[in-house]
């Protein structure tokens, strides 16, 4: 009895871990956190935690998926005693390779807001892409990132999606 509980509970965790490429189509949840890299040696960099939401469908090769993403400063940066934000929203093409470890790579449309205390905040929109890998443990995917937000700042995170 007891070895056919433990096979029982192999099963269950190995039905866990290993996803069928039928169960790759759906709906998307991801959050991440991260350093916005502003290059400026006068700024030290904020931190930043994001929101995603996204449809993905298997191609064979991967997974496309159709992303929107939502960043918010959680720590300020610093300049000269005043508090530094970066916020974003993007919408994005993502692709993920195939497999238990896998590559990302994302192409899209962003808009910043860059908030410094007491000066007036700036927005810019334009295009924005990402590089990343990621490790698949079953419906859970732990994800590192690094994306484009505009030529001198870069987002690098690490995220989880299910």
């Amino acid at each position: 009895m007891k070895r056919q509980i433990k096979l029982y509970i192999l099963l269950a965790i190995l039905g866990l871990v290993m996803v069928s490429p039928a169960s790759a189509d759906g709906w998307i949840f991801g959050a991440n956190t991260g350093t916005m890299n502003i290059d400026d040696p006068d700024v030290s960099d904020p931190r930043n935690i994001g929101f995603m939401a996204g449809y993905e469908v298997g191609i064979g090769i991967g997974d496309l998926a159709f992303e929107g993403e939502i960043t918010r400063t959680a720590s300020d940066g610093d300049l000269f005693g005043r508090a530094v934000k970066v916020e974003t929203e993007a919408l994005y093409v993502a692709l993920r390779t195939a497999g238990p470890i896998y590559f990302k790579g994302r192409v899209g449309t962003l808009q910043e807001t860059i908030r410094i205390q007491t000066l007036p905040s700036g927005t810019d929109s334009g295009s924005s892409f990402s590089i990343g890998a990621g490790f698949s443990l079953g419906l859970v995917q732990l994800e590192l990132d690094l994306t484009r937000i505009e030529t001198d700042i870069t987002y690098l995170s690490l995220g989880v999606v299910f």
